[in-house]
């Protein structure tokens, strides 16, 4: 057959490929139909005064990608081939019914999601103070520190560090975790360590090791709402104790464990997400007492543990842990950078090396040149002058914040948490007679977004809340911002406030 190919020499892209894209582009454009036959590839190279290996290394390729049928000893035949699928860009169904397909949980998590998009789309509008983002302010990553470390283990142990490592974690990260959580009155060692992808990806781990479906899981209520989402995607039943003034309601908590036998209770003891409150000694024993009582492991939350502007620390409740209920989660990602995701988990040995068994099943293991350098960045001492200044920088934004809502929110309308550290503080409004959306609503027509409380709780919520974070946020706009708030609320409310 006449087969029309035309080698460009001056092109610069190789002349199999050339073959390949004609042959193909004649195939799929139905010139070469079905059936039809190449020419021999001593013969095609003869007439394209090319070696014979370029055309044949061409067949191949195109055989692989299913335009050629070819037999030993026989021609290569254009085969009969499904045509590529076009990009879906309409609003066409598929054959596949996803919304149907998906769990329940699934599709309750798409439907917040929606959501959650839609507020985002409004917050990125100018002029929009944003007190809903929970990340690190990013204008003070130490990028330059962080970056040369990396470059420096890339160097020293780049073959092994882009290896699969072990699913317990860098070795020595897990030293170094152990030696920072000594500091905090916790006694551990690297076996009883194992870095996560983060404290949701630890969350994750433990629920398959410890939960099966349909098991209770004890929550504060509220909690910290990706947590909810985990649980309920998890399948696990969520019972939700109330949460005081003086953290998780522990005469409601006995009350329960009379009644249940839950496979875990989570709370978040410091920095609560998303109140800001902070247990006292008292509260964290009598917790630890009732779950080594009832043999129900505690898992304790430390995403925001150094984070502490004011008072005296109170130790983690692992530091009390004899019997080894406690589980404790931590992270770098509230402190460093979200997008590093690695976290970790300290618990007792043999939970440990059964948690290592559930990861090595999820992903193998994590990203052992991350962890390499985060070590090599706190040993080198950037982490902890990092902290420092991070303390200087959110001890002076919570202040503004707590003085100026003082000094601009009635107490008789709105009622807020004062958080000794962490990023959130917790609203409870009073007799607006509005819905939650509409609160929200009308407080981003004003150029100020909060986070719905609703979304911290997995049943409805006894009152309306707001979260607010300064994470993002200097003192100038944290004071322009509750201004603006506080303006919103007088306006709904229809009374006077304290603004002129």
């Amino acid at each position: 057959m006449g087969l029309l190919i035309q080698i460009d020499g001056q092109s610069g892209r190789p002349v199999f490929r050339q073959i390949i894209d004609q042959i193909s582009g004649l195939v799929d454009s139905e010139a070469l139909r079905p059936g039809e036959r190449l020419p021999s590839t001593r013969s095609l190279a003869e007439r394209l005064a090319v070696n014979r290996s370029t055309v044949y290394r061409a067949y191949q390729e195109l055989w692989s990608l299913g335009y050629l049928e070819s037999r030993p000893g026989s021609y290569s035949i254009i085969r009969k081939r499904a045509k590529k699928a076009a990009g879906r860009t309409g609003p066409r169904p598929g054959l596949i019914d996803w919304a149907g397909q998906s769990t329940p949980a699934a599709r309750d998590l798409q439907a917040a999601f929606l959501r959650d998009q839609a507020l985002v789309q409004r917050v990125e509008a100018s002029g929009v103070i944003d007190f809903i983002s929970l990340s690190p302010d990013s204008r003070f990553f130490p990028l330059d520190a962080f970056r040369k470390c990396m470059n420096e283990v890339l160097a020293d142990q780049g073959p092994d560090l882009l290896q699969y490592g072990s699913p317990l974690g860098y070795g020595p990260l897990r030293e170094f975790i152990a030696q920072r959580m000594r500091q905090h009155g916790v006694s551990t060692s690297p076996q009883e360590i194992m870095v996560t992808g983060g404290a949701q990806g630890a969350l994750e781990l433990l629920l398959r090791l410890l939960v099966r479906p349909g098991q209770a899981v004890v929550v504060e209520a509220p909690t910290y709402s990706r947590a909810l989402d985990i649980l309920h995607l998890s399948g696990v039943e969520i019972l939700e104790v109330p949460l005081g003034g003086q953290g998780l309601d522990l005469d409601a908590l006995e009350s329960l464990l009379k009644r249940v036998s839950p496979a875990l209770i989570y709370t978040i003891p410091n920095f609560h997400n998303p109140t800001g409150l902070t247990t006292d000694q008292a509260h964290r024993e009598r917790l630890l007492g009732l779950c080594t009582k009832h043999r129900v492991p505690l898992l304790e939350d430390g995403f925001e543990e150094e984070l502490k502007y004011f008072g005296r620390a109170v130790l983690p409740i692992k530091s009390m842990d004899h019997s080894g209920v406690v589980i404790y989660v931590g992270t770098f990602s509230k402190i460093l950078f979200p997008g590093l995701r690695i976290g970790w988990i300290a618990a007792d040995r043999e939970c440990i090396a059964r948690l290592a068994a559930v990861q090595r099943a999820a992903m193998i293991s994590g990203n052992l040149l991350d962890q390499a350098a985060l070590d090599r960045f706190c040993r080198l001492g950037h982490y902890e002058l990092h902290l420092k200044r991070l303390h200087r920088v959110y001890r002076r934004r919570m202040q503004a914040a707590l003085k100026t809502m003082q000094a601009l929110l009635d107490p008789e309308r709105v009622e807020w948490t004062r958080p000794a550290g962490g990023y959130t503080l917790w609203l409870r409004l009073k007799g607006l007679g509005l819905t939650e959306d509409e609160v929200v609503d009308r407080l981003l027509d004003q150029g100020v977004a909060v986070l719905p409380g609703s979304s911290h709780f997995f049943g409805p919520p006894a009152g309306l809340y707001l979260r607010l974070s300064i994470a993002h946020l200097d003192e100038a706009a944290i004071e322009t911002g509750l201004r603006r708030l506080a303006r919103a609320l007088e306006g709904l409310s229809g009374r006077p406030g304290k603004l002129p």
